[in-house]
């Protein structure tokens, strides 16, 4: 699996706007600075995350990127699933048993005259290893928040404006 490199970005937005004071607004150009990216690519990202609920825009002069909720209501997963969807990684397409016709084992075994085929872990199987895997990857995504990930002052978790430190 490659995932897209939008989504380190769509981490490091989401992150940045876990630690910015959620009464200001960090405005877009500072962040796709930060980022080194173009505005327009970062709105495409914030489009995404916007769609998944995560974070929303504010228009105006005074406006830019705010979080929709807490941090540590923000898994790694919900951002993830954000910028490459939720679909399956691996999707079979009915080729394997199409290949090996696995759906006419008794033909197969008479046509070999085999009396003791054991097909106990057909290749079609391999597609289900694929599966679990994934599953196992998006329940570990699921156990961490952008919250658990970000910095704290003391036993608080920090927050700032970024304006300050972006424009210097």
């Amino acid at each position: 699996m490659k995932a897209k490199p939008s989504l380190e970005q769509a981490l490091c937005i989401v992150a940045l706007l876990g630690i910015q004071d959620r009464k200001i607004p960090l405005h877009s150009r500072l962040v796709a600075e930060r980022l080194e990216i173009s505005t327009s690519y970062l709105k495409k990202i914030v489009q995404k995350l916007a769609a998944a609920k995560i974070v929303k825009t504010v228009s105006g002069r005074d406006g830019g990127i705010v979080l929709m909720k807490d941090p540590l209501k923000i898994t790694l997963l919900d951002v993830f699933n954000a910028i490459e969807g939720t679909e399956p990684l691996v999707q079979g397409t009915g080729l394997v048993s199409k290949v090996f016709g696995l759906d006419q084992k008794a033909a197969f075994m008479e046509t070999y005259q085999l009396e003791d085929f054991k097909d106990t872990r057909p290749v079609a199987n391999v597609l289900a290893v694929f599966a679990q895997a994934e599953e196992k990857f998006r329940q570990q995504l699921a156990t961490l928040s952008i919250g658990d990930v970000l910095p704290t002052t003391g036993d608080q978790p920090l927050q700032l404006d970024w304006t300050k430190w972006l424009t210097r």
